[in-house]
């Protein structure tokens, strides 16, 4: 496991997520009969579809959604294991793949009014889930960090403007409490300009993998790709990672930039037009990583790494007793300053919360149509409602 240890900081780092059991299987090629339409939902409202259900993320929020009042429908490729999370929740499931399927994806997506989807990594799964979430007006969550697929999104705003529908990424972790965390502070300055967070993912230090899979995995897919930052409202080239040595209580820190979601979406947010992210670094960062990252034969071993080293997601003792920190800075043109910190629950635990607390509002009529943020629709207090999250001025 120091293999899987080593690689698991170095790309946290860098990055920094009661019906019936009745399958129904779908493939690429076959149409949605008579029979399978019939065992969906016939009033979509309120309907919820769970994509990418029985991952680490999905299984969790496919567990807590009947906290938060929702009966979903559990969705995803793997009939086998879409079978076995159903039966245990007890809600029905759909197996179905997103490749060359959109006819059927649509047909589905007629039968909910949210999709919730969970199936990573984005850059190859958001596409054709938009494209039949548009048709079918459905509106669609979804969780990403990966900046390219949250602007690719953002481009098709007038789309989901015309289809009616709310289409929100990054309902997680990413960004729910650093982009409510981002909007308190902007709001307490006259014309902020600059806008600095610093993530400490092991404030509370527990033993475990802080990633799961699938997050190292779409991790990859931002590290192999030009690293960006937001300058003066633009999106530009960082060239390497800013690395910024500090003192805190007695001790070194080293902070390292990474490029976090909320560069697209806390702009949307807040309107500040310079937005700088940085995790506290754990361990050693080996200059190779970037190298091999970007190349398709380091991509690819990266990954069988991570598939062959890896648990699915960390433990239950480490959700249960690990925290973050976050601590955001808004700067105003005169020099004057605001920051304010974060604490939240171990990351996962908080998607999981965050995630179903959104959908809840969505089916509850609480939505604005077109590419939306999450506190830029439900504002800066909404990370507060997930347990465990607390705010303090500094």
């Amino acid at each position: 496991m120091k293999v899987a240890s080593t690689l698991s900081k170095i790309l946290f780092v860098t990055l920094a997520l009661t019906v019936g059991s009745s399958g129904i299987a779908l493939g690429d090629s076959v149409a949605l009969s008579a029979d399978v339409l019939e065992k969906l939902p016939h009033d979509r409202k309120g309907k919820v579809l769970i994509y990418g259900a029985y991952g680490f993320t999905g299984t969790g929020i496919s567990r807590l959604a009947a906290d938060y009042g929702i009966t979903p429908v559990l969705s995803g490729r793997n009939e086998t294991k879409l079978k076995a999370l159903a039966e245990e929740v007890g809600y029905d499931y759909i197996t179905l793949s997103l490749d060359d399927n959109h006819d059927n994806l649509v047909r589905v997506l007629n039968q909910f009014e949210l999709v919730m989807h969970i199936a990573g990594p984005y850059t190859y799964t958001s596409e054709p889930m938009i494209n039949a979430a548009i048709e079918a007006k459905t509106h669609y969550v979804d969780l990403t960090g990966e900046n390219h697929v949250i602007q690719a999104q953002l481009d098709r705003d007038q789309e989901f403007l015309d289809a009616g529908i709310m289409v929100m990424p990054a309902v997680g972790y990413d960004v729910v409490p650093t982009d409510c965390l981002n909007l308190y502070v902007a709001g307490q300055l006259d014309n902020p300009i600059e806008l600095t967070v610093v993530m400490n993912g092991n404030y509370t230090a527990v033993e475990g993998a802080a990633a799961s899979r699938g997050t190292l995995k779409s991790g990859l897919e931002m590290l192999s790709r030009p690293i960006l930052s937001r300058q003066n409202g633009e999106m530009v080239a960082m060239g390497q990672p800013k690395v910024i040595t500090r003192e805190v209580d007695g001790q070194t820190e080293t902070l390292v930039q990474i490029p976090w979601a909320d560069m697209m979406t806390s702009w949307v947010s807040t309107g500040i037009p310079n937005i700088e992210i940085y995790q506290v670094q754990e361990g050693e960062l080996p200059g190779w990583v970037l190298w091999v990252a970007q190349r398709e034969w380091g991509k690819n071993l990266l990954i069988w790494m991570i598939d062959k080293y890896f648990p699915e997601g960390p433990p239950p003792e480490a959700q249960a007793k690990r925290q973050t920190q976050l601590v955001a800075t808004a700067i105003n043109a005169a020099g004057e300053s605001f920051s304010a910190e974060m604490i939240t629950p171990e990351a996962y635990l908080l998607t999981f919360h965050s995630s179903l607390i959104i959908a809840r509002n969505i089916i509850d009529g609480q939505w604005e149509p077109g590419f939306q943020t999450p506190a830029k629709v439900y504002g800066p207090g909404l990370a507060l409602q997930v347990p465990g999250v607390s705010r303090r001025d500094l």
